[in-house]
Parts: structure tokens; sequence; C-alpha cells
């Protein structure tokens, strides 16, 4: 499976990864069965290409935040008032 480069924001609290943008760069795994690869191949009579085409994320943090992500602060937040039937 290829992969592309991309970073963004690890939160130690809920253990998130949170992407932020990709570098633009890739890297080609050289497999006949992916097909994002330059060795891309087909057998004989297949008609249905049903190789991989979403890359691997090769993962670089920017920031290491101790904090939870928003996501999972709103899902808190959420949980929070159901439980007491009070608004925030």
């Amino acid at each position: 499976m290829c992969e592309i480069e991309c970073f963004g924001n690890y939160h130690r609290k809920c253990e998130h990864y949170v992407k932020m943008y990709e570098s633009g760069n890739k890297t080609d795994c050289g497999s006949p069965s992916c097909a994002l690869s330059k060795a891309h191949k087909h057998r004989p009579g297949q008609r249905t290409c049903t190789c991989a085409r979403v890359p691997r994320e090769c993962r670089r943090v920017l920031s290491l935040i101790h904090d939870r992500c928003d996501e999972c602060t709103r899902a808190a937040w959420a949980t929070l008032e159901r439980e007491s039937s009070r608004v925030w």
C-alpha cells in the first residue's frame, strides 16, 4: 500500500491524531495489487479492479497537546448535558 505524508496534532488525553494537512510527498510501494502504484497490474481476464485505492498515512506530529480533541470535548459536554438535564 502506498504512503502519503500528513501532518497533524496528537491529543494525549483521548489519544487521537487530528490531521491538519498533507505535504504532497508520496511513497510508491511497488506492489502490483495496489491501484495507486506505478507497478499496478491485473491478472488476465479480470474485469473489475478490486485493488486497494486508499493510501496509508505516514503521520507526522506537529504538536503534542495534553488535552482532549474538539470532538471528544463536545461529546463529553453532550453526555454531561444529557445526564444532568441542564444546558450549559
